[in-house]
């Protein structure tokens, strides 16, 4: 049976915002009458669950799919952490490529520790990334399955950005106080950098530490909004689309080499 995943992508995208927005929604109505203030246990549990709709959602779809047989699977799907080294060096420098562009833009405030940072990576994988088990475990493969990988990321930044709304509406929300504009610009370049650590290494869970690992750096060099952001973006956006097509000339070499070798 042929597997439309065109449906599928419309399913995940639907089903994460459905359970997202009505979290956030939740928090916002009941703001207006001076309910669940940001902060406190109860808003913040509705909060984390909103934030993990993407996670939920592919649980969810891929249990009814098929795809796992239960929570152990899914865990196995997504935390493969025993890969190779060359995949954490990866990690290391698109990370380093992230942060070294505002350093030397002198668009940084730093006021905590570098090694704050690490100590705020598992926290981060709650509240950010696993995300990925959604964006880029989903909906980015899916995608490619009918565009190309360019406009399947931009698809999923849009998305991405979209998702984040609410999150603007919510008193006391880090995202209140910055610009939804610029906030689109710097996930554009996430996105790029993110898709191509999935389809370099083919682990979600490479995917799930870079975004944690962005997200705790972030807090601690208290990146400003400017003009360093796009700067980033745009070299990441460059940086990866020369990546994958390396990468693509490689592999399409190393065919050509199997394909003769078979014809001798």
């Amino acid at each position: 049976m042929e597997i439309n995943f065109r449906a599928r992508t419309v399913k995940f995208v639907a089903l994460t915002f459905c359970i997202s927005w009505l979290c956030w929604g939740t928090i916002i109505i009941a703001n207006q009458f001076g309910l669940l203030p940001y902060g406190t246990f109860l808003s913040m549990v509705i909060f984390i669950i909103g934030g993990n709709g993407a996670p939920i959602s592919s649980y969810i779809l891929l249990r009814k799919w098929g795809e796992v047989d239960g929570f152990k699977s899914f865990l196995k799907r997504n935390f493969a952490y025993k890969t190779s080294i060359s995949h954490y060096g990866i990690i290391l420098f698109y990370l380093a490529i992230h942060f070294i562009i505002p350093i030397l833009l002198a668009s940084t405030n730093r006021k905590m520790p570098i090694y704050y940072g690490i100590l705020l990576i598992p926290m981060n994988i709650i509240g950010g990334g696993l995300e990925e088990i959604g964006w880029r475990g989903i909906l980015q493969p899916y995608l490619e399955t009918f565009n190309s990988f360019f406009k399947s990321t931009i698809i999923v930044a849009i998305i991405w950005t979209i998702w984040h709304l609410p999150l603007w509406f919510i008193i006391g929300t880090y995202q209140s106080t910055i610009s939804y504009l610029m906030f689109g610009v710097a996930v554009l370049g996430m996105s790029f950098t993110l898709a191509a650590i999935r389809k370099i290494t083919n682990n979600i869970f490479m995917c799930i530490l870079l975004h944690s690992c962005i997200n705790s750096f972030a807090a601690v060099f208290m990146l400003q909004q400017n003009f360093s952001t796009i700067v980033t973006t745009i070299v990441e956006i460059i940086l990866v689309l020369f990546t994958i097509f390396a990468l693509s000339k490689i592999r399409k070499q190393k065919n050509n080499f199997h394909i003769s070798e078979k014809s001798v």
